[in-house]
């Protein structure tokens, strides 16, 4: 049960963050640059974000990333030594984000063929 409060605590802290620093402020600027998410997912990807639309991408991906960070913080935290913590954290983070994204691109490709 611990586990589940941790992983709801680390969701929120990791989701209000990344909202304050990043999205809010892509959404107050009114950012025509592009995240570096966002040129992966459309160039990689071919997900078409303009159909999407700029802002509702860019909660989702707020969404998936605090997701994804939380999970693979909940994989390490029962781990002893932080040089074995890191050295989890470095060898999921590179695949556990080709995945997530794989799957958020074919989300994101099903809401493009839907808003069309």
């Amino acid at each position: 049960m611990n586990y589940l409060i941790y992983f709801i605590i680390f969701f929120c802290v990791i989701y209000l963050i990344y909202y304050f620093l990043y999205v809010r402020k892509q959404i107050k600027y009114n950012n025509k640059n592009l995240s570096a998410d966002v040129k992966i997912l459309e160039s990689y990807y071919k997900v078409d974000v303009k159909k999407i639309g700029y802002l509702r991408v860019l909660r989702i991906l707020n969404f998936i990333n605090a997701l994804m960070l939380s999970i693979m913080l909940m994989i390490v935290f029962n781990l002893d030594k932080y040089i074995y913590k890191f050295l989890v954290l470095l060898v999921l983070m590179v695949p556990f984000i080709w995945v997530t994204y794989y799957f958020l691109a074919k989300y994101l490709k099903y809401l493009e063929r839907k808003s069309e």
